[in-house]
């Protein structure tokens, strides 16, 4: 028997030099205890972050009076955190209990000779995290690299809380996680899991197996029951062994856990009743999925494949990379997780990269990521940083976090990658000048983490780093690869046209927050696009001045603050659609993309696709598109288009294909339409038009075009052909829309256009006369939208749903946002 008894909830806590106590709460920390007393300023409004700073020098008590029963029976008795950040000694009625050193792991203590009935004191006392760690770094006789904050790889505590180039240096200090007294009698059920051991045309083969910590010498019987939708489906009695459960079951006509958008997600039911003789002493029950996971890495013309197959289909990865949700962890709830996943789904990603500068998140995201077929890749907390694994008390260290993890998290379907570090060993390679070291991090990463995932996790593959593949990490021939040559590197967003990566982990494109975020960290004062406040929430170095120039070649200049919000916003949107659907197109010689990033942890100017706040920016409405399970993709060869269909769909289908040229003053210039057959999970050639065929070749005067832009004919006066092509698919009774123009935006005579607006209750519905880009449409209630950017067809009907009455509505496009000088 395991009874849990939490001491959550008003604690006590004070500043160590300080003898005045005052409430605090648990879960949280020290910087939510002291904003809401007022004591600081809400550090993400303007620069008050920086008020934060000087708490990082100051030690911190917690403490918490409890009484406690101890009139019932027990053999253990357990005080368990389940995370303390960071460094922190514990004690219990005056007794020291232990030190606590890493944030991302539980810590249990045996406290049964010591709680009392009566007026118990538990003291949690924080030492400084940031003079540790300098003070490692001081006396290491190596001195380690790292972005950012130099001494932070020597603590394990969440490496973005001292800055990234998207997030403020906000170090929290405190309990995050849950505190409770776990009291223990007879025997308990610890550390379960279930995995699929094999699967056959009409069966799984499955594993439960558990530990048990036994206070008896009786014999302990353990039934396992593997259940769906209340039905059992496998049952099987075992004999407690060298203290472990250890069950071998057929599961007939499995039903098996898929992705989201190749298939269901069942989640079966496993209940594990430990007894002696026909007494129940411990139950533990928990879901988890029936399902094959295999990472293909085969030969072939291009170097060597990546490929993530489930249940033996190939399935190409569509999603983002994952950041903690917020500076304060606390504040993130069981419904913000959920939330967070639904709009994964909704945007039809079926993957999630849990980036290793962060945190292992809490249950309730692995949960919605099991219920909404979102698979997750999972890096260790490891991030562009070398790391003293030299040391014994560091390898320690490591393994005792894997084994933590691994233990916790093994049981959730959805994990389908463990993955050793963030960049670490592109870094060796391209960074610093190391090669293949044997420590600096290498040996936790090619040593304890596939050694430990071996043990307790055989279900599913791990990969050392994110990239990595071939003699350089980073290539692109082999393995997964993080594409920063544009907007890092500089390089023009058409670069993305030239990759050949096998699976893109990361690639991104900075833009704005949504305006009414954007009001929210600002005061009037501070609202001009390089104001140190604005400048304040771009951490990356020129980050701002990368949003102007990237902006300025692609768009033009925008005519205030407002349209500048939104021009980065669809220019951010324009550039991954483009990266998106080329890799899309090489499926599977390129098995996914996954771009940085999903989320916000603070209101920042970044690479998300939603805000801190939720909201959501241009690029979540275009993954909803470019993510689709079916894309018609148009690519300008020659001098025409060749127009191609990417299905993810599990079985051919039949699909209508409509072909519209318009002039961008409205004329429509040509219609076309055929039939043509999407071949299952693959890509397929549909037509081929040239210029003349569309009614847009100028044959008779055409003139050579730079090959920065278009190769399409251009008439003689110079100008690139005013057009837009529209390819509109029909599949089933679903829709897919692209469009292709054949210049940057800034080159182009875009026709304002007249676009018509009206509201029934919760729906927006829209009309243009002419081809209108870039369409926003901004709410004056904070409502969510479900379609927004828009590139309207002329006299198209565009029906948004909102998800409740918006309030006075503003339309915005290209036209209205850009400055003509």
């Amino acid at each position: 028997m395991d009874k849990r008894i939490s001491l959550n909830g008003t604690w006590k806590f004070r500043e160590a030099s300080d003898n005045e106590w005052n409430d605090g709460k648990v879960p949280g920390c020290v910087q939510l205890d002291l904003l809401a007393q007022n004591r600081i300023s809400d550090p993400f409004y303007r620069m008050n972050e920086v008020e934060c700073h000087k708490l990082e020098e100051k030690e911190w008590i917690y403490r918490k009076e409890f009484d406690f029963d101890l009139s019932e029976e027990f053999d253990e008795i357990k005080l368990v955190f389940e995370g303390i950040d960071t460094i922190a000694d514990i004690y219990l009625n005056g007794e020291f209990l232990g030190r606590a050193e890493n944030m991302y792991i539980s810590h249990e203590f045996d406290v049964t000779d010591i709680i009392s009935e009566k007026d118990n004191v538990l003291e949690v006392y924080f030492h400084s995290s940031t003079k540790v760690m300098r003070t490692l770094e001081n006396n290491s006789p190596i001195r380690l690299e790292s972005s950012f904050e130099t001494a932070r790889p020597y603590i394990r505590k969440a490496q973005y809380a001292y800055g990234w180039d998207w997030g403020p240096r906000l170090a929290q200090v405190g309990l995050w996680k849950d505190v409770y007294i776990s009291v223990m009698k007879d025997a308990v059920i610890e550390n379960p899991f279930f995995y699929t051991e094999k699967l056959q045309e009409d069966a799984a083969f499955v594993r439960v197996n558990a530990s048990v910590t036994s206070f008896t010498d009786l014999d302990l019987m353990a039934e396992v029951t593997v259940s769906y939708d209340g039905e059992v489906c496998g049952r099987k009695s075992v004999h407690v062994e060298y203290g472990g459960i250890d069950a071998y079951l057929k599961i007939d006509n499995p039903k098996l856990w898929y992705p989201n958008g190749i298939g269901p997600q069942p989640l079966y039911n496993i209940d594990i009743k430990l007894s002696i003789d026909e007494d129940v002493i411990d139950e533990l029950n928990f879901r988890s999925g029936i399902r094959a996971v295999r990472l293909i890495r085969e030969k072939d013309s291009e170097g060597e494949s990546f490929i993530f197959e489930i249940n033996g289909i190939k399935v190409f990865a569509k999603g983002a990379d994952w950041i903690p949700a917020d500076n304060f962890l606390s504040r993130i709830t069981k419904d913000d997780y959920y939330e967070f996943v639904r709009l994964a789904k909704d945007a039809n990603m079926n993957m999630l990269r849990v980036w290793g500068g962060g945190i292992y998140e809490d249950e309730a995201f692995y949960d919605a990521c099991d219920e909404m077929g979102i698979m997750v890749w999972q890096d260790f907390m490891y991030a562009c940083a070398q790391y003293p694994d030299q040391f014994d008390w560091f390898q320690q260290m490591a393994a005792e976090e894997a084994e933590d993890v691994l233990l916790r998290l093994r049981n959730h379907p959805s994990i389908v990658l463990w993955c050793g570090n963030n960049e670490n060993n592109t870094g060796f390679y391209s960074w610093w000048g190391n090669g293949d070291p044997k420590y600096l991090g290498n040996y936790i990463y090619k040593e304890i983490l596939p050694q430990i995932c071996a043990k307790y996790d055989p279900s599913r593959p791990y990969w050392v780093s994110s990239p990595y593949g071939g003699v350089d990490p980073n290539s692109e021939s082999e393995g997964d690869r993080h594409q920063w040559n544009v907007w890092s590197g500089w390089a023009d967003v058409k670069a993305y046209l030239a990759d050949k990566s096998r699976f893109v982990s990361e690639f991104g494109f900075q833009s704005m927050p949504d305006w009414k975020t954007v009001l929210s960290y600002t005061k009037e004062d501070d609202r001009y696009i390089l104001s140190p406040v604005m400048i304040s929430h771009n951490k990356q170095i020129d980050g701002m001045e990368r949003l102007i120039r990237y902006m300025v070649s692609e768009l033009g200049f925008p005519k205030d603050l407002k349209s500048f919000v939104y021009l980065t916003q669809f220019n951010q949107a324009e550039a991954i659609k483009k990266g998106v659907e080329h890799w899309r197109a090489r499926k599977f010689m390129t098995a996914g993309t996954l771009y940085w990033q999903f989320n916000d942890c603070w209101p920042v100017a970044s690479w998300s696709c939603i805000d801190y706040y939720k909201r959501k920016k241009a690029l979540y409405y275009y993954s909803s598109r470019f993510y689709a399970d079916v894309l018609p993709y148009i690519v300008q060869e020659g001098d025409g288009i060749t127009i191609y269909g990417i299905s993810d769909l599990l079985h051919d289908e039949e699909s209508h294909i409509k072909i519209l040229c318009y002039s961008l003053d409205g004329r429509k210039i040509s219609e076309r339409e055929i039939n043509a057959k999407l071949i299952s999970n693959d890509v397929v050639k549909i037509a081929y038009y040239s210029a003349d065929e569309l009614g847009i070749g100028y044959s008779a005067k055409v003139m050579p075009v730079d090959a920065s832009h278009c190769t399409l004919p251009v008439e003689k006066n110079g100008n690139l052909l005013n057009s837009v092509i529209y390819v509109r698919m029909v599949v089933g009774n679903r829709t897919y829309d692209n469009y292709i123009v054949f210049d940057k935006f800034r080159n182009l005579n875009l026709t304002k256009p007249s676009i018509k607006c009206s509201i029934e209750e919760n729906k927006i519905i829209l009309s243009s006369d002419v081809p209108a880009f870039g369409v926003f449409v901004e709410t004056e209630n904070d409502v969510d939208i479900k379609d927004n950017c828009l590139n309207m067809i002329p006299g198209e009907k565009y029906i948004l749903e909102c998800s409740e009455e918006p309030g006075k509505v503003e339309v915005l496009d290209l036209t209205s946002l850009i400055l003509k000088i």
